[in-house]
């Protein structure tokens, strides 16, 4: 088993080198609105049972979709929280809310930065929601700048999906920045570096399918951390959180 998590970390690093047939990501609305749809399927449905749709269901106006999607789990919440057992953190809601006015702004042509902003936000939600978070998480990724989709956004909700489970499971063995001294992608690589190596040394012996699953997308994240700090763009720093939300349901 350790053979086998060592070579994945091996083809992470040859696909930021490019020598690795790694496909092009895509960052664009549709993107980022399944991005949102697949963080969802992580929790929501377990947490507040409900029922998050089909990938096809996002193909036409994705912005209003997500918009739509977010304006009824914030109204499920608001009914029937309480029955379904939901831990009702005040900061977990805010965040919830906070994306769906995120999405609700997407939807109305404000520009991709907010449904960006939305998936940030709900990766507060569960951190809070579901696995009792104790730590504050701010609003937003963007701070006091002007909402955008560029490397500082996209490294920044990396930083704080990190936050949210790697000092809980690997311990302190990883050392995670505070926020904004995390400055490029290059500076997200070298982290994502140091957890990989946190992975490989808690789960290196261990077979069973989550903690195999769970490597793979770490894996995978290290591989687009690795392109992005070699100047291949941005998309591959999007391609790296998409796959930590994934390690994170995995290993978290």
């Amino acid at each position: 088993m350790n053979h086998t998590i060592s070579t994945f970390t091996s083809d992470a690093t040859a696909a930021g080198l490019s020598t690795f047939p790694h496909p092009k990501p895509v960052l664009d609305t549709g993107a980022l609105a399944e991005a949102i749809r697949v963080q969802l399927r992580t929790w929501v449905t377990a947490e507040l049972g409900f029922t998050v749709p089909a990938p096809e269901m996002l193909t036409t106006k994705p912005a209003d979709s997500i918009a739509r999607l977010l304006g009824k789990i914030t109204k499920h919440v608001q009914l029937y929280g309480a029955d379904t057992g939901v831990y009702a953190e005040p900061w977990g809601l805010a965040h919830l809310f906070h994306a769906h006015a995120d999405g609700l702004y997407a939807a109305r042509g404000r520009g991709d930065a907010y449904l960006l902003g939305a998936l940030y936000s709900l990766i507060a939600a569960r951190a809070h929601i579901r696995d009792h978070y104790e730590g504050r998480i701010e609003l937003d990724p963007f701070g006091s700048h002007r909402p955008a989709v560029d490397d500082s956004a996209l490294v920044e909700t990396a930083r704080v999906q990190l936050t949210t489970w790697v000092p809980h499971t690997f311990g302190t063995i990883v050392q995670l920045p505070e926020r904004w001294e995390l400055h490029a992608a290059a500076d997200l690589s070298d982290l994502l570096a140091d957890v990989i190596g946190a992975g490989e040394a808690k789960y290196g012996d261990v077979d069973d399918d989550d903690s195999i699953r769970g490597m793979a997308h770490l894996a995978n994240a290290r591989a687009h951390g690795l392109k992005a700090g070699y100047s291949h763009g941005d998309a591959h720093l999007f391609a790296a959180l998409n796959s930590l939300v994934l390690a994170a349901a995995s290993l978290a």
